[in-house]
């Protein structure tokens, strides 16, 4: 398994590996099924602290499919510790709904510090944008973090019969700790199921 940035300090705990996959679509709510064919490669991403699917990359389509992007990964947000386990996910054929991802090979991408990260989505209980943003704002406080935060567009998802619920979130003006801190850790739940990764974004400034 390789590693891009070899030589940057890891200060975290957490890392990202991202595998090639070949394959042309999967089921739009595939979010389950593919945490499922992940923990039958490796069975203790289903408990490991931190770990997390990153959302595929793709285009929807009118029949419930989620089209691959050409250079789609699949990549994962796992401990330190557990960085040569997921060596044996290469070359897995991973059963996806009625699809099938071929995995190949992983590069270990160390997490790196960014003034604003991004999440697609981070599940809420919360029934507004109003109460979200308090949901957001006292995550940010228990991870001692004190940045700006924009809430984007609605959220919704299903993993099996339930139902997953969130916004969009930015969060800006972040230092280097900080943004390190938030990736590894993450705000609400359902990490495996891609809610709530944060990756680098374009910086956000705000107006005077």
């Amino acid at each position: 398994m390789g590693a891009e940035g070899a030589n940057e300090v890891q200060a975290t705990g957490v890392i990202d590996i991202v595998f090639d996959v070949a394959g042309s679509s999967v089921p739009a709510e595939h979010a389950l099924p593919l945490l499922e064919a992940i923990v039958e490669a490796l069975p203790w991403f289903a408990t490991a602290e931190a770990a997390g699917v990153h959302p595929l990359r793709g285009s929807g389509t009118m029949y419930g499919e989620l089209l691959l992007a050409r250079r789609a990964k699949l990549v994962l947000r796992v401990p330190v510790s557990r960085q040569d386990d997921c060596a044996s996910l290469e070359g897995r054929n991973l059963a996806v709904g009625t699809q099938r991802l071929e995995v190949g090979k992983g590069v270990v991408r160390p997490l790196r510090p960014s003034a604003t990260l991004h999440a697609q989505r981070v599940a809420s209980a919360a029934p507004d944008d109003c109460g979200f943003q308090d949901e957001v704002a006292a995550a940010l406080d228990a991870l001692g973090v004190a940045s700006p935060f924009i809430s984007g567009r609605v959220r919704r998802g299903r993993a099996g019969g339930r139902a997953i619920a969130g916004f969009a979130l930015s969060v800006h003006e972040l230092g280097a700790e900080d943004s390190l801190r938030l990736q590894a850790r993450g705000i609400g739940g359902d990490r495996r199921l891609g809610w709530g990764i944060f990756v680098p974004a374009k910086t956000i400034t705000t107006a005077d």
